[in-house]
């Protein structure tokens, strides 16, 4: 996949009032990443059901995996879309537990992602509707060891770090039965080179 523009840029601000001769103070600091990134993919999961576990490894060295990203869920059934036994939706393919089961990450151009050499940044962001904590943990801290609480949440991470056999995990605490189900998207920058 061609990627013609990335752009990341995070800005936190707030405006403090002050007394005496200065009224007002601005706080805050901004981070702009320039980086190379000829990888780009997002997931979205939307989970009806308590207990859901998904994990996403970043390089897949099973037989056939071409140590490409990769998902599977920890309940069995292999998955797409909605009316599947662990009753979870995604943009992407979910195969069953464990990495020779797992499905590897499509692009938005529907062609399977390349083999990551360097994780650029990763933005996790749940929904203000959700209902339930969504836990993220990595095998490596600089993907995130993140609760995203329920009435919505986000974090971005820039780790900038070459790629390993690491992963991470996706719980969900969503009841079931929610009208919506709880929803978590990430989105990955990522580098084909080191």
């Amino acid at each position: 996949m061609a990627l013609s523009a990335s752009q990341l840029k995070q800005v936190v601000s707030a405006r403090v009032t002050g007394v005496g001769a200065t009224s007002t103070h601005v706080i805050g600091g901004t981070n702009s990443i320039t980086d190379d990134v000829d990888i780009a993919f997002e997931i979205t999961f939307k989970c009806k059901h308590a207990d859901n576990n998904i994990t996403m490894r970043w390089r897949n060295e099973s037989a056939g995996k071409d140590n490409k990203p990769t998902l599977e869920h920890t309940n069995g059934d292999d998955g797409y879309g909605s009316g599947d036994q662990f009753d979870i939706d995604c943009n992407q393919r979910i195969g069953n537990d464990g990495a020779a089961n797992a499905h590897k990450i499509l692009d938005p151009a529907m062609a399977e992602v390349a083999a990551i050499a360097k994780i650029v940044a990763v933005y996790y962001e749940a929904p203000v509707a959700n209902n339930g904590k969504i836990s993220i943990v990595s095998s490596n801290n600089g993907l995130g060891d993140i609760d995203l609480k329920s009435a919505g949440a986000s974090a971005l991470l820039v780790p900038r770090m070459s790629i390993s056999t690491f992963t991470t995990a996706f719980t969900f605490a969503a009841e079931s039965g929610s009208p919506v189900g709880d929803i978590l998207k990430v989105i990955v920058l990522a580098s084909s080179t080191a």
